[in-house]
């Protein structure tokens, strides 16, 4: 859309009478586009924190949620479209055989992994995900941080006539220590960062696509000591009504600044509706190809006159009331149905009855004697629970039926929430749960460009702000300078490299199993019948690596050196033969290392063996000689006692020797 009054020179700091009116004037400008934003948004903004209360359960006491429906149906949905943390793919867009491209294209990785592998990415995001599934719009902001440091400056010595002036004086250490102790400002670590934007404090141009958006705001809610600390003075602000909490002590002090960026002049304001002039006017500072700090928002159901959301709970919001209505009566139902009764005065002990133990029999006097007119039931009354059990069930498949509803709106099928009929078959779930993926892929891709646009912006600040000191030190690479000029070239880096993506969604380890067993098959039927025909003369070799890329290329996104690999891939006859060549080359390498191998495991296994036999030889003779020396011992005492015991153990030996020289039938006699 045009902007009225458009006004180019933004000074910061006016000095003169024509500057100021230039302010004013601009000032003017902005508060009355944001007004007519906030005027257009209204209604959205209106439906989203009514929106919001319910997926919070945030109503009140006299709006009691029995059943959070809209947390249930976000919880699911968030798990389908984003659920692990995204992985970095970069590689060269188009000439793929570039080994200038291939390296800059890992650095530009490996810093890309280097900040999303945090803590705070995936908890910012995750919290931008409720906001694009509850209430219909998720916002997240790139930061770029940078600090300021003093670097030493590096100084030529001085002329030989004032170094010997200086030597010649007392103080002469001092004056050289001051003329050559200087510094100048330089930049120190840098760190990229993802912060959360809540939905309801960013605004956008009034528009119909997001293209046409010529600029946003975010919305700060600050103090007058942080105003006065950022921008040096205090300012007289606006406060929003419609905040919910702002009865608390700090909200209640808190002033509304609005951060705008305006892509057509490239220029970031600040504006507080109280002021004359705007609190400061400054230039790109990302330089950014897009200009703003964020990838297109996330907005859900867009309609085709312009650029508002729409949240999902517009379409079961009837099913959801009538689910906790639902939910209400079966609750005060079964809080009905009790064992309870009544019982004749008469006779108090019946008062304990229900109060017994499994197998108790409670003694009642002349109990026989007392209900013989007309039996227990005379003295004894329970309510009826028949109709209202009846009730109960007719309750209970109602609420089913009404579940079943909102998963036919929004897609979600049983087999998505965890509830799956035993006497299905496994064909059965994965044929439903294959269209739910279906129904959820148009957000699952919103998400995934979500993504691939968060690197692409991390991408270009890490190649635009950082030094090349941080470049080395956080990619733990050497970087040569062919690569460093490929990316501090903007217009080489739009052509040279590709941010993508990996899948953000949980993987399923069995589907993955699949994918390499048939990319194994589909390696294997090339090598049976499109290698010969090669070898024949029948083929082109460079229809066949035509062939082996396309049927490799599904796959190539799961490992990128087979990627890579694929790009270097032999085109000619004469390429292929001598690929094969050193295949064979090498398998011959291989099973002489092999046969080496078997013939050196039979020596390990003989040598082992050759052990073993030498130790039992040693434990024998040891065995034998400690005998031997024992009876030498024995033998040489003069003792009776110690004689006698020789004795009796020479017995017993001579009687185990016959022992066992007897037969069975000997034994027996």
């Amino acid at each position: 859309m045009s902007h009225p009054d458009q006004v180019d020179d933004n000074p910061q700091n006016p000095e003169n009478e024509e500057n100021t009116q230039a302010a004013q004037k601009l000032q003017k400008v902005w508060l009355r586009r944001i007004k007519d934003e906030e005027q257009s948004h209204e209604d959205f903004r209106k439906r989203g924190r009514d929106v919001n209360e319910v997926f919070n359960d945030d109503l009140g006491m006299d709006d009691e949620l029995y059943v959070p429906l809209l947390w249930s149906v976000v919880q699911v949905e968030h798990s389908g479209i984003y659920s692990s943390q995204p992985v970095p793919d970069v590689r060269p867009a188009n000439d793929e055989k570039n080994e200038q491209f291939r390296k800059a294209s890992d650095v530009l990785e490996r810093g890309i992994a280097h900040f999303v592998d945090d803590q705070s990415f995936d908890d910012n995001f995750h919290r931008t995900i409720d906001d694009y599934l509850a209430p219909g719009l998720g916002v997240i902001r790139c930061k770029l941080k940078s600090e300021i440091i003093d670097v030493p400056v590096v100084t030529e010595p001085p002329p030989p006539e004032i170094q010997w002036e200086l030597d010649s004086r007392p103080d002469g250490e001092e004056i050289e220590e001051a003329m050559y102790a200087q510094t100048e400002k330089g930049i120190g670590n840098q760190s990229i960062f993802w912060e959360y934007v809540s939905w309801d404090r960013f605004g956008w141009e009034p528009c119909i696509i997001w293209s046409h958006c010529d600029w946003i705001y975010f919305r700060h809610r600050m103090t007058q000591a942080q105003i006065k600390e950022r921008f040096g003075r205090t300012a007289k602000a606006s406060k929003d009504t419609h905040d919910k909490g702002d009865n608390t002590s700090w909200m209640r002090k808190t002033f509304d600044i609005y951060e705008v960026w305006d892509k057509k002049n490239r220029k970031v304001l600040f504006i507080a509706k109280g002021e004359d002039t705007p609190l400061e006017v400054n230039d790109d500072p990302l330089g950014l190809a897009d200009f703003y700090p964020i990838p297109a928002p996330l907005m859900t159901n867009i309609p085709s006159k312009e650029l508002i959301p729409k949240a999902d709970y517009d379409y079961i919001e009837p099913y959801d009331k009538e689910l906790n209505r639902l939910q209400e009566r079966r609750m005060a139902l079964i809080a009905q149905i009790k064992a309870v009764g009544a019982h004749d005065q008469g006779l108090p002990e019946l008062g304990d009855i229900f109060e017994q133990e499994d197998g108790q029999s409670l003694p009642i006097p002349n109990l026989a004697q007392r209900t013989q007119n007309g039996g227990f039931d005379q003295v004894m009354f329970s309510l009826p629970l028949e109709e209202k059990v009846a009730v109960l069930a007719k309750l209970t498949e109602q609420i089913q039926f009404v579940k079943m509803q909102v998963d036919e709106i929004l897609g979600i099928a049983d087999i998505v929430r965890g509830v799956s009929n035993a006497k299905e078959g496994v064909g059965t779930q994965e044929l439903k749960g294959r269209w739910v993926g279906i129904r959820l892929s148009r957000k699952r891709d919103t998400v995934a460009y979500t993504v691939r646009q968060m690197f692409r912006i991390m991408g270009q600040i890490l190649t635009t702000h950082f030094t090349d000191e941080n470049l080395t030190r956080m990619t733990q690479v050497e970087i040569d300078p062919e690569t460093l000029a490929l990316l501090r070239d903007d217009l080489l880096m739009n052509f040279a490299i590709d941010v993508e993506t990996e899948s953000t969604v949980a993987k399923d380890e069995f589907r993955e199993r699949e994918t390499r067993q048939e990319m194994l098959g589909a390696v294997g039927a090339f090598a049976s019948t499109v290698l010969p025909m090669v070898q024949q003369g029948m083929l082109p070799a460079d229809v066949s690596s035509a062939i082996l890329r396309a049927s490799l290329q599904p796959y190539a996104k799961y490992s990128r050196a087979l990627d890579e690999s694929m790009a270097d891939l032999q085109t000619t006859t004469q390429q292929l033969t001598q690929m094969n060549g050193q295949i064979q080359q090498l398998n011959g390498q291989l099973q002489q290392v092999s046969n080496e191998k078997q013939q050196w495991q039979t020596i390990a296994m003989t040598l082992q063996k050759q052990a073993t036999e030498a130790k039992a030889a040693r434990d024998m003779a040891d065995a034998g000689k400690k005998k031997a020396e024992t009876a030498e011992i024995v033998e040489g005492l003069e003792d009776t006692g110690l004689q006698s015991l020789k004795t009796a153990a020479e017995i017993d030996n001579i009687r185990a020797d016959t022992k066992d020289k007897m037969t069975p039938d000997t034994r027996v006699q």
